[in-house]
């Protein structure tokens, strides 16, 4: 099966489903401009972050409540609006799209100077609406391979990283990374369960480091993207996997990732070109 306007609105509800889940869960865990007090913020050598922060808005948001609100509200509607576009394939759905590019950096920007976000977790929100531009199943092909190609390249970067710097060398380096992580928790908790496991990988290094190796050996695995598609399938459940260890292991919340896993899953399907030309 070739890909059609039916799989960019499949794709189109599956983002919209990945965004509400995480928007929930933002929500929950009180990590929405509406749901912060923030009384300073934080910033850095980051050129389009200094470029902003000119207008002063970070005050703005610092004074006003109200402010907070309405950048949340935007921050939920452009992608169901988004979405709709794609449903009714409106016209304008370029421009919506290039809309929620634009307001998600810079809504992101502000946020993650204001909190312990950071700027990696809003990268989907960033990079899929580039494929829901698509006016054309042609143009959705090419920004599905764009966008994975990019997501591999991250990826498998962190695994690159961790290599270059020896850290996959180290047998102590996970006990080293959970009692950091954890610290605060191992502290004040009452020595329920999974005090108990974090205490057990932290005293047994060898155990814990081959939790290390499994998580490098993931990333890694997905440099075989960038040579074929032919098992595409197979990465999802091994990024499914990382992600729901990652987050029993370590309590770092990567499921704004998931959304990615459309980019493979969609990478399976042809384009027609004598339709597209056609």
């Amino acid at each position: 099966m070739s890909l059609s306007e039916k799989h960019i609105k499949q794709f189109s509800w599956f983002y919209l489903l990945c965004f509400l889940m995480n928007y929930a869960w933002f929500w929950w865990n009180g990590l929405l401009f509406s749901t912060l007090n923030p009384v300073f913020f934080l910033n850095g050598l980051d050129f389009t972050r200094n470029l902003l922060m000119l207008t002063n808005l970070q005050h703005w948001l610092i004074k006003s409540y109200w402010l907070r609100i309405v950048l949340d509200v935007v921050y939920l509607l452009l992608p169901v609006l988004l979405t709709i576009a794609n449903l009714r394939s409106f016209k304008a759905k370029p421009v919506i799209a290039t809309a929620t590019i634009v307001f998600t950096i810079v809504y992101a920007i502000f946020f993650t100077s204001i909190s312990y976000v950071s700027m990696q977790g809003f990268m989907s929100w960033i990079l899929i609406p580039l494929i829901l531009s698509a006016t054309s199943a042609r143009k959705f092909y090419y920004y599905i391979h764009i966008v994975r190609l990019l997501f591999i390249t991250m990826f498998v970067a962190a695994a690159v990283e961790k290599i270059a710097s020896g850290a996959v060398f180290n047998v102590e380096q996970m006990s080293g990374i959970l009692l950091k992580q954890h610290g605060v928790y191992l502290v004040s908790s009452n020595g329920n369960g999974f005090t108990q496991f974090i205490y057990f990988l932290i005293n047994h290094k060898t155990t814990s480091f081959i939790f290390y190796i499994a998580g490098t050996a993931a990333e890694l695995l997905f440099a075989v993207g960038l040579f074929t598609r032919k098992y595409d399938r197979l990465l999802i459940i091994v990024f499914c996997t990382f992600l729901l260890a990652d987050y029993f292991v370590m309590q770092i919340y990567y499921f704004i990732w998931l959304v990615f896993t459309g980019c493979f899953y969609f990478s399976a399907f042809p384009l027609d070109e004598k339709r597209e030309y056609n």
